[in-house]
């Protein structure tokens, strides 16, 4: 104890004395000044201003969502057969997914099927007997007109005999008028083929029994509920024996096979971004792997109140590793110059909403305007303003003034 209590005594007694011996060198130092007059000029570091890489990158955070979801309803009102999938079944395209009671859909297709047929079958007879009708008619009104016509003959030759009174020959004439008449209406039947008025209205309805076989038969289709897509069931939402209806969900699909994020950017990086460019994306529960993503959708218009646009972000998910609901951080390059000119962060000064630096020309100090462009750590790229290889104050520029002298404090590294 008293030996651990000898060494602090002696380690305070160092430290007293190297601050007493680097006192007594500042004091001597501001004397030698005072004799010399070099303690009227600001003591400054410099250093010169580099090349080199640097890159403007953007880095949001984001939920892992899938690329595609669907939440499959009926379109139809029934009850629940079966259902043949389960959360976490692997599904494809077309697969029958779940079936809902078709027995009354199936009577009701037959009946349609049997309407479908007897209208065919009118269809057919009308087209083989509706013609031979009209000639049937015309050869009955022809017999017809020929016996009133001699009729009328006979009564003509007897009146001008007088054997027959007026009245009989006007009755045999006006029964040959009639029979003539009706042979005339028969006779344009023929010429206009009006028969084929009943053969589009039987046309007619074998059309609208196809229509309602048609109907009923996508009803049956509808009760028979097939995946629209390539993924995996994440969530089942009811048993068989269910009524569901259109407004009930059955089952959330997810295509797991390639996921997204959705992230938003400034107007200043949207104008930076394209189609196709190359996304790394992090996910906290893989803190060791970066997975290659890309821009695959970019919003076209900025949203006004926060004057953001959003982008979409596709991941290829390989192994399904990937799941819905993981937070994931999404690095995008903006730009990249291997020549940038580089100066240290504190070389650079801001007053007005002006960034300026000093530069160094011989004994005196010039202050420049510049522009800024990336900051990186402990560089600034310099965008206007300033060439490679010319000299900044990086310490000791508080007061000075355009044109001022300065010491250096080292040499200045080549």
């Amino acid at each position: 104890m008293k030996k651990a209590r000898t060494i602090i005594i002696l380690v305070v007694l160092v430290l007293v004395g190297f601050g007493a011996f680097r006192a007594a060198q500042v004091i001597s130092a501001k004397k030698e000044e005072k004799k010399t007059g070099l303690g009227q000029i600001p003591l400054v570091d410099v250093a010169p201003a580099t090349q080199g890489l640097i890159e403007e990158r953007i880095l949001r955070t984001g939920d892992i969502i899938p690329h595609t979801q669907v939440t499959i309803y009926s379109k139809v009102q029934g009850w629940v057969e079966n259902i043949n999938v389960r959360e976490g079944d692997r599904v494809i395209e077309g697969q029958v997914l779940v079936t809902l009671d078709v027995r009354e859909a199936e009577a009701t297709v037959g009946q349609a099927q049997a309407n479908l047929e007897a209208a065919r079958a009118r269809l057919q007879q009308v087209k083989a007997t509706a013609e031979e009708t009209v000639q049937t008619q015309i050869q009955q009104t022809k017999a017809n007109l020929e016996l009133a016509e001699a009729d009328l003959r006979r009564f003509q030759e007897l009146y001008d005999k007088n054997f027959v009174a007026r009245q009989q020959l006007d009755e045999a004439r006006t029964k040959y008028n009639v029979a003539k008449a009706v042979h005339d209406l028969a006779l344009n039947s023929l010429r206009q083929k009006t028969w084929e008025n009943d053969l589009a209205l039987a046309e007619a309805q074998v059309r609208q029994a196809k229509a309602s076989l048609d109907l009923v038969q996508a009803q049956l289709q509808n009760l028979i509920i097939l995946s629209p897509m390539n993924g995996g069931v994440t969530k089942r939402y009811v048993d068989p024996g269910t009524m569901v209806k259109d407004t009930i969900p059955i089952l959330t699909l997810m295509d797991l096979g390639e996921m997204k994020m959705v992230v938003n950017v400034i107007e200043k990086e949207f104008l930076s971004l394209q189609k196709g460019q190359p996304v790394k994306i992090s996910i906290t529960a893989f803190p060791d792997r970066v997975f290659n993503g890309k821009i695959e959708v970019i919003n076209p218009a900025l949203e006004l109140q926060s004057r953001t646009a959003e982008i979409q972000i596709s991941i290829p998910n390989p192994g399904f590793l990937l799941k819905p609901g993981m937070f994931g951080r999404a690095e995008i390059l903006l730009r990249s110059n291997p020549q940038a000119t580089l100066v240290p962060i504190q070389s650079v000064l801001s007053q007005v909403n002006q960034d300026f630096v000093f530069v160094l020309q011989g004994e005196k100090v010039s202050r420049r305007p510049v522009r800024k462009g990336v900051v990186r750590d402990t560089v600034v790229e310099i965008l206007q303003g300033l060439n490679p290889g010319e000299k900044v104050v990086t310490a000791g520029q508080a007061t000075l003034k355009d044109g001022a002298q300065v010491r250096l404090t080292l040499e200045p590294k080549k």
